[in-house]
C-alpha cells in the first residue's frame, strides 16, 4: 500500500521536482532513456520489509522471480524454463534457464534460489512481506546447478502465482543479518539482481532513480538504454512536465486531469480496468494489541461502522473524485480478478442515506449535541480522517466523506500524512481512527485475503486494519489448500462476505489505471492489468524512429 549528489545531477540531466523544464535526459548505451514521472518514492528496496507500490515497481525491474504473469493472466516462466509437480502435489520441480547472471556478472545457481526460499521459510519474522506467499512451504533444495525442488506441507492451489511474487535476491547481500530487526532495517539501496535493469543512481534528496539496461539479461536486453524515475511534489507539476516534454511517461495521471491530458499534442492517455481499490480503513486492532491502540473507542462499535458506511455516497465519489474512471466498491476483491470469477457478485452494498445513518446512530444511543457532534456516555463521535500525502484523489475524497459524516453528527478531521509515517501509524502502532488508502491487488485473491489474517497484524505484516477473526483465519487456510477451483471460489466468496459485514474496510471504489506517455517519442507499450509500465512492457518500449 502501497515511497550524495551525483555528477549527473550537476550536469542537469535529471528533472527537478517542481516541474521546470529539464535538460536532455541521461543516455544509455543504446542512446535512449525513458523519463518517468511519479508522485511517490520507495520506502526501501529490501523485499523483506517493503510496503509502498514504488518499491515493488523497482523490484520488478531489478529482481526476477521463478514465474511471471502474462498479459492473458496466465503464468509463464521467468527464471524457470519449465516446471512440474509430483502426483501427490507435495513436490514442485523448477528447471532454471541457462546462462542467468547477477548484475555483478556471477552466474545464478539453483542453490542461491533455494537459499532465498529457505530464508523466507525459516525467518518469516524477518521476511514479513513474503510470508503469505510461502505458507505451507517446507523446504527448498537444489538438485543440481539448474534444478530446484520445493517441498510443501500440503498441496497448494495457486503455486505458480505464489512463486511469481518471491523476488530472488543476491544471497551475499542478505545472509549476514542475525535478527529480524537487522534484516528489516537494511534499506538495500544498491541492490544486485538478475532483472532487466540495474540501478546506477539513487538520490533520496532529489528523489531520483536512474536504471541502466542490463546487457546480460537472460531474456534479451531491453530496447531502452535507461530509465529515469523522478518524484514530483504534486500531480499538477507532473502533468505540466508531461505536456512540455520534460518527462516521457506519467506513471499516475490524476482523474481530474485525464480528459485534459487526452488533448495534449504528441501524448497518448491510457485507461485500463485494472485491479486497484481504495478503501476507508477503520481501526480494528484488538484491545490487547501491543502497543495499545490509540483511537476513539467508538470506531469499534458496529452501529457506528454501519452508520459511516451508510453515510458515504460511493457513486458520488466515483463521479466527482474519479471523474467516472472507476466503479463503486463493495468487497475487498476487485471485480476484474479472474475475469470476475473471484469477485463475490452476491454482495449487496448498503444504500446511501443520511436519514438512515442518523437513525442508526440515534437508535444506538448517540445523541446529537448542540455543536452538531453526537455523543454517548461522554464518548463523542470525533475521528481523525487521514490519507497519504502523495495521493491526488484522496484529499477531495476526504473532504466529501467528512461533509457527509458531519451531517449525521460525526466530526471527521481530514489530514494528509507522509506515506512512510502512515505505514507505521497503521501497523504496528494502531495509532489512527480512519484512513483512506488503496491497494493494487495481486492477480490471485490469496494476497488480498491474507491482508486481513490475524498473523499479518500480529507479526507486523501487511494488515493495516488490525482485523483479527479466527473463523476468517481458518477459511483463509482452507482456500489455500482447496485444489478444486469452484470449491475454492465458494470459500473466497464467504470470506469477502465476512469482511463486508465486519467492516474493517469500507471499500470506496475500484479505480481504473490512468497513465500517459509521449507517443511522439516512444512506442511499444503493452497493456497489463497493473498498467503499461509493467516491466514486460518497458522491455518492449523503444524510441519512435
Amino acid at each position: 500500500m502501497k515511497k550524495v549528489v551525483f555528477v549527473l545531477l550537476v550536469l542537469g540531466l535529471v528533472l527537478s521536482a517542481c516541474g521546470a523544464p529539464a535538460a536532455a535526459p541521461p543516455q544509455g548505451d543504446s542512446g535512449s532513456a525513458l523519463r518517468v514521472g511519479w508522485l511517490g518514492f520507495p520506502d526501501t528496496l529490501n523485499p523483506a520489509y517493503a510496503f509502498l507500490t514504488e518499491s515493488y515497481t523497482m523490484f520488478d525491474l531489478v529482481y526476477s522471480t521463478l514465474t511471471t504473469e502474462a498479459p492473458s493472466g496466465e503464468y509463464v516462466g521467468l527464471l524457470a524454463e519449465t516446471w512440474s509437480v509430483s502426483e501427490d502435489g507435495l513436490v514442485w520441480t523448477f528447471n532454471l534457464r541457462p546462462n542467468i547472471k547477477w548484475h555483478n556478472g556471477e552466474a545464478l545457481t539453483a542453490e542461491q534460489v533455494a537459499w532465498n526460499i529457505n530464508a523466507f521459510i525459516t525467518n518469516s519474522d524477518g521476511w514479513v512481506t513474503n510470508y503469505s506467499y510461502i505458507i505451507g512451504f517446507v523446504e527448498a533444495r537444489a538438485l543440481d546447478e539448474r534444478t530446484l525442488e520445493i517441498e510443501l506441507e500440503y498441496p497448494i492451489s495457486n503455486m505458480e502465482f505464489r512463486v511469481a511474487f518471491l523476488y530472488i535476491v543476491y544471497p551475499k547481500d542478505f545472509e549476514g543479518f542475525t535478527t529480524p530487526e537487522d534484516l528489516q532495517n537494511f534499506a538495500n539501496f544498491s541492490p544486485i539482481g538478475t532483472g532487466p535493469f540495474k540501478i546506477s543512481t539513487l538520490d533520496k534528496d532529489r528523489r531520483v532513480i536512474i536504471l541502466d539496461a542490463n546487457p546480460d539479461y537472460f531474456d534479451g536486453r531491453a530496447k531502452l538504454g535507461q530509465l529515469v524515475y523522478q518524484t514530483f511534489d504534486n500531480s499538477d507539476a507532473l502533468i505540466q512536465a508531461l505536456k512540455v516534454g520534460d518527462v516521457d511517461f506519467a506513471a499516475e495521471v490524476p482523474t481530474s486531469a485525464f480528459k485534459t491530458v487526452e488533448t495534449f499534442e504528441g501524448v497518448t492517455a491510457v485507461s485500463i480496468s485494472g485491479r486497484s481499490l481504495s478503501e476507508l480503513i477503520l481501526n480494528s486492532a484488538p484491545d490487547d494489541h501491543d502497543p495499545a491502540p490509540n483511537r476513539n473507542p467508538a470506531i469499534t462499535d458496529p452501529a457506528v461502522r454501519l452508520a459511516i458506511a451508510t453515510a458515504i455516497n460511493k457513486q458520488d465519489l466515483v463521479d466527482v473524485v474519479l471523474q467516472g474512471q472507476g466503479v463503486p466498491g463493495v468487497g475487498i476483491i476487485p471485480p476484474t480478478l479472474g475475469g470476475g470469477f473471484w469477485f463475490n457478485s452476491n454482495l449487496t452494498d448498503v444504500q446511501f442515506s443520511l436519514d438512515e445513518a442518523n437513525r442508526i446512530l440515534e437508535e444506538a444511543g448517540y445523541v446529537m449535541g448542540t455543536d452538531g457532534v453526537r455523543a454517548k456516555d461522554d464518548l463523542r463521535l470525533e475521528f481523525r480522517l487521514q490519507f497519504p500525502s502523495d495521493s491526488s484523489n484522496y484529499p477531495r475524497a476526504a473532504d466529501m466523506i467528512a461533509n457527509w459524516l458531519n451531517q449525521v453528527g460525526i466530526k471527521a478531521t481530514p489530514a494528509a500524512v507522509d506515506p512512510d509515517s502512515l505505514v507505521v501509524a497503521t501497523n504496528p502502532n494502531a495509532d489512527y481512527d480512519l484512513v483512506i488508502w488503496g491497494w493494487g491487488s495481486d492477480p490471485d485473491p490469496d494476497f488480498m485475503l491474507s491482508v486481513m489474517t490475524s498473523e499479518q497484524y500480529e507479526e507486523g505484516g501487511w494488515s493495516d486494519s488490525g482485523y483479527s477473526n479466527p473463523a476468517y483465519d481458518e477459511l483463509f487456510a482452507q482456500q489455500q489448500m482447496t485444489l478444486d477451483e469452484n470449491e475454492r471460489q465458494k470459500i473466497v466468496w464467504e470470506m469477502q462476505e465476512m469482511l463486508f459485514n465486519d467492516r474493517p474496510y469500507i471499500v470506496l471504489w475500484y479505480d481504473d489505471v490512468l497513465q500517459a506517455y509521449r507517443s511522439d517519442r516512444f512506442t511499444g507499450f503493452i497493456e497489463y492489468p497493473t498498467g503499461i509500465d509493467a516491466f514486460q512492457s518497458l522491455m518492449n518500449v523503444e524510441p519512435v524512429q
